[in-house]
């Protein structure tokens, strides 16, 4: 789909350019074969985003791949949560950052949801690689933390057991912000930057080894899934913009003929319809080598969850 014009302040006139040119040409190499549906914050469309909750309805629905958004306490723990306040999804207030993870714990992380949720918690980094380890990948979605955040995040995997032969995938979505902060990760583990231009894309194969890159909806375009592809990268596509206007097809068929191999959205149960219907949903989980890993007995976490929609 051709970049909204709205949008298109945010790639170089040349790349907007490109994508008329390119819409309609094939993306380099083969498409992959299935494509990974990943729930964004689990699923924050049917269950309280970024808990454990969430993680175990976006599972029951299709996902395979898991968004965490992951920042840091007072105290030097990560949590899985998105904001910068506590207050807008538990019945906490306060800046996390000046929280304790006892203080945060206490609060209730579901309500706000509905009543079937009631007492659900914010969950940290580590009990939530617990509940999904071995039925999801994972993307690490980095919010905040300390100078030392890419250390922390490497010892957790390696503890956790994320670094082990038959350990499923873990990417790790740095911002450009965040950058410099997190690259000594790359390429020991999958770090995943924004697509921000062809000479950026470039920089970071060549300089720090990356594999994969993330393209958002609101500047997608095929010029930029082409160079993405172009670079051996795999893409990770993010709709959530489009979703916004109930444009959930669109987006899907767009982000699938652009070559992704993961497609991020809010609403999970839509995305694996969709990908059913022309045969390329993936449903096994992909290792940190992008290939299927052997199937475990699936683990669940004894909730009684409702059933979406």
């Amino acid at each position: 789909m051709l970049l909204p014009k709205k949008y298109q302040e945010f790639l170089p006139l040349r790349e907007v350019f490109l994508d008329r040119l390119f819409r309609s040409r094939a993306i380099p190499g083969p498409l992959p074969d299935k494509i990974v549906p990943v729930g964004h914050r689990g699923t924050m469309t049917y269950a309280p985003e970024n808990t454990i909750a969430a993680h175990e309805t976006a599972y029951q629905m299709g996902a395979r791949c898991i968004e965490f958004d992951v920042r840091c306490t007072q105290d030097g723990h990560f949590i899985v949560f998105h904001d910068h306040d506590a207050d807008r999804t538990t019945s906490g207030c306060g800046n996390v950052e000046n929280l304790t993870l006892a203080e945060i714990q206490k609060f209730d992380a579901g309500s706000y949801k509905g009543e079937a949720f009631k007492g659900e918690r914010v969950p940290t980094l580590r009990d939530a690689l617990r509940n999904v380890k071995g039925r999801f990948a994972v993307d690490i979605d980095f919010k905040a933390g300390p100078k030392h955040s890419a250390e922390m995040l490497d010892e957790i995997l390696e503890e956790e057991g994320f670094m082990n032969d038959g350990s499923p995938l873990v990417t790790i979505f740095a911002r450009h912000n965040h950058f410099a902060l997190l690259r000594s990760l790359a390429p020991k583990h999958a770090l995943r930057p924004h697509y921000l231009g062809r000479r950026h894309a470039r920089k970071m194969v060549k300089e720090h080894e990356i594999e994969i890159m993330g393209l958002r909806r609101y500047v997608f375009s095929f010029a930029a899934a082409r160079n993405i592809r172009a670079h051996g990268l795999h893409l990770f596509s993010n709709t959530m913009s489009d979703e916004e206007h109930n444009d959930y097809e669109i987006s899907y068929a767009s982000a699938a003929k652009a070559g992704s191999l993961f497609i991020q959205t809010d609403f999970i149960d839509h995305l694996v319809q969709y990908l059913k219907s022309i045969d390329r949903l993936e449903t096994r989980v992909l290792g940190r080598d992008y290939l299927p890993i052997e199937p475990t007995t699936p683990k669940t976490s004894g909730l009684d969850l409702p059933a979406g929609p």
